[in-house]
């Protein structure tokens, strides 16, 4: 292969991954963002990727540290998915918070994290209907620790999700305070 040739197929291949990703938009700080039936209004500027069903913010990268939006509806995956294999964990409307940890979790370790640990499951508010929180730890495939926080509610059966992780060391503590006045922002 020509040097042409490969700088050419080196070009393509970024072209398609690049036509494969959400165009990325910078969300304004201390301006309310409606994210289905609730709003949130971010203390800092985060680079917001919106998709069907979800949305993902990050400051960093995506790898370093993420904020997930996620609406789950009865029997999807927690990316919003059915599952036609029935291999994947799904969510049900009856689902207690304990159970939708759970849910959480096995979604996690189906996803190649490692050694994920929950702790300090709580009510708590979201917006103003009561919700449930916890927080969690876990290893990806490369070794690297992570740390998150979950805030969630269930609406009319559909769970609402919103999930804050990044890397142990540095990027979930450098966001961990605006994501709590994140959470402390919503408006139902």
């Amino acid at each position: 292969m020509t040097s042409m040739t490969r700088q050419f197929a080196a070009l393509t291949i970024l072209l398609l991954a690049a036509a494969c990703t959400p165009p990325l938009v910078a969300t304004p700080p201390s301006e309310p963002i409606q994210i289905g039936f609730y709003s949130v209004t971010p203390q800092t500027e985060w680079n917001r990727a919106m998709m069907t069903r979800k949305e993902v913010w990050t400051v960093d990268g995506y790898a370093l540290q993420a904020l997930r939006f996620l609406d789950v509806a009865d029997g999807q995956t927690l990316s919003g998915e059915t599952d036609p294999d029935g291999k994947a964990p799904v969510y049900r409307k009856s689902m207690l918070p304990n159970e939708i940890q759970e849910f959480i979790v096995e979604t996690l370790v189906a996803g190649g994290w490692a050694n994920v640990k929950p702790s300090g499951l709580q009510p708590a508010k979201f917006g103003s209907m009561p919700g449930f929180r916890f927080s969690y730890a876990m290893v990806s495939e490369d070794g690297l620790d992570y740390d998150g926080i979950v805030l969630g509610t269930v609406k009319d059966d559909v769970l609402h999700i919103i999930m804050y992780s990044g890397t142990h060391l540095h990027y979930f503590p450098k966001n961990a305070k605006d994501v709590e006045k994140l959470f402390a922002s919503i408006r139902t």
